[in-house]
């Protein structure tokens, strides 16, 4: 049983569960999203009553700042390496068609077209249904196992589309490092 509401700029869904407390928690990837846990005997004011409590105050202030921030540092980045743009393409032109031969091969499917596309927001992007893939130009600034490892990630979405364990199961058979390289993609936020 659940219940969806607005609050304080935020979509809240709450769900009624066997638990013995009231459980809160957001996803990086669902920014403007709490998730409230309430135990079957608690009513849905009680999870509001959490969301005010003071110390789930304190974190969402400190969930609101680390969302500002990393869209600053993103910002900070793109700008650093926008002069090197034109290298970063070069150098996936060059890169790219030899990685998509190899793990084309290995993981016997096929991409209808691969594109190197100014994108912001993901790293890699693949159409399942025409089996278009875009490789983010800015990709270029990394180390050749995270363009790989990228490379790998969106032909994986051929054989499965979602996130799931089936596709995690695809990425630790055939390129057992994708956590460390993610990882690396990732830290350029932090920095």
């Amino acid at each position: 049983m659940s219940k969806q509401i607005k609050w304080n700029g935020y979509d809240v869904e709450i769900t009624r569960k066997q638990v013995e407390n009231l459980n809160f928690r957001m996803k990086p990837s669902e920014p403007n999203k709490i998730y409230v846990s309430i135990p079957l005997r608690a009513s849905y004011d009680d999870a509001i009553k959490l969301l005010v409590n003071p110390r789930v105050r304190k974190m969402l202030e400190k969930h609101e700042k680390n969302i500002v921030e990393s869209k600053t540092a993103k910002v900070d980045w793109y700008e650093k390496h926008k002069p090197y743009m034109g290298e970063y393409s070069k150098r996936l032109e060059g890169i790219l068609p030899e990685l998509f031969i190899k793990w084309q091969k290995t993981l016997g499917i096929r991409a209808a077209k691969i594109r190197i596309k100014d994108t912001r927001s993901q790293w890699g992007s693949c159409n399942v249904k025409n089996h278009n893939i875009s490789i983010s130009v800015w990709l270029g600034a990394f180390p050749e196992e995270c363009i790989e490892y990228v490379v790998v990630h969106e032909l994986v979405h051929l054989l499965e589309k979602g996130h799931n364990a089936r596709f995690y199961g695809y990425l630790d058979q055939h390129y057992p490092a994708w956590k460390m390289c993610e990882g690396k993609l990732k830290s350029i936020w932090k920095s």
